[in-house]
C-alpha cells in the first residue's frame, strides 16, 4: 500500500476546503492530524499576536514564536500575511459558529453565558476577531467569513424565541454589546448580561 502521508503533514490528493471546511495545507492538500494539530497551533498564534499587538503586527516570525513552531513552518502553511490574517479570521469565526451550536437550549440565558465566556472570561479570539472583521471591510475575500459571524448570531437569537421581524435590529444592539464588554469590561457577569439582553429584546419574549 502506497503511503498518503507527506513528511510535512500532509496528506496527498485531498480535495480543497471551502469556509469552515476540511483544513488543507498548501496547494489544496488534506491535512493528516499532525499537520492538522500544527495548523490549528499556528492560527491560535495568529489570534495571540493580534490580541497583543493588531493586523500590523502579524509576521511569520511572531505567530511561530506565539504557536512554539519553527518559523519554516508558518511560511509554509501560510504563504504571507494576508494569508494569515484570512484564514485566523476562518478559524475564530468556526470556533464562534460551534460554541453558538453547543448550546443545548437556545435561551437568552444561554446566550449571555456564552457572550460572557466569548468577550470576558476568553477575550482573546474575540478581540481578535473584530480586528479581523475591520480587516474584512477592505479585504473582499473575508466577506464571506464575517456575513457567516453575523449569520450565526441571527440565527441563534431565532433560535432564542426572537421574532423574525426584530432579528435584524437585536443582533445590531447585541454586536454593540459585544463590543462594550470588550472595550469596558462589563457587563461582566452571565446575569447582568441576560438582563442586558432582556432590555434589548424587550417584552417578546
Amino acid at each position: 500500500m502506497t503511503d498518503t502521508t507527506a513528511g510535512d503533514g500532509r496528506a496527498r490528493g485531498g480535495p480543497s476546503p471551502g469556509p469552515g471546511g476540511p483544513s488543507a495545507g498548501p496547494g489544496g492538500q488534506a491535512l493528516t492530524p499532525k499537520g492538522e494539530t500544527r495548523r490549528r497551533a499556528l492560527l491560535d498564534g495568529v489570534l495571540a499576536v493580534l490580541e497583543a499587538g493588531g493586523p500590523s503586527a502579524v509576521t511569520h516570525r511572531a505567530v511561530a514564536r506565539a504557536a512554539g513552531v519553527p518559523v519554516s513552518a508558518a511560511t509554509y502553511y501560510f504563504a504571507g500575511r494576508d494569508d494569515l490574517l484570512r484564514a485566523a479570521l476562518r478559524h475564530a469565526t468556526t470556533d464562534w459558529v460551534r460554541s453558538f451550536d453547543r448550546l443545548e437550549r437556545a435561551s437568552l440565558a444561554d446566550l449571555a453565558e456564552t457572550l460572557v465566556r466569548y468577550a470576558i472570561t476568553e477575550r482573546g479570539s474575540a478581540r481578535a476577531q473584530y480586528e479581523l472583521l475591520f480587516t474584512a471591510m477592505r479585504d473582499e475575500s473575508l466577506r464571506e467569513d464575517a456575513d457567516l459571524w453575523y449569520s450565526s448570531l441571527e440565527h441563534v437569537l431565532r433560535r432564542a424565541g426572537v421574532p423574525t421581524e426584530r432579528v435584524d435590529v437585536v443582533a445590531l444592539a447585541v454586536d454593540g454589546l459585544i463590543v462594550r464588554m470588550l472595550w469596558r469590561g462589563e457587563p461582566a457577569t452571565a446575569d447582568a448580561t441576560e438582563r442586558v439582553l432582556r432590555e434589548i429584546v424587550g417584552p417578546s419574549l
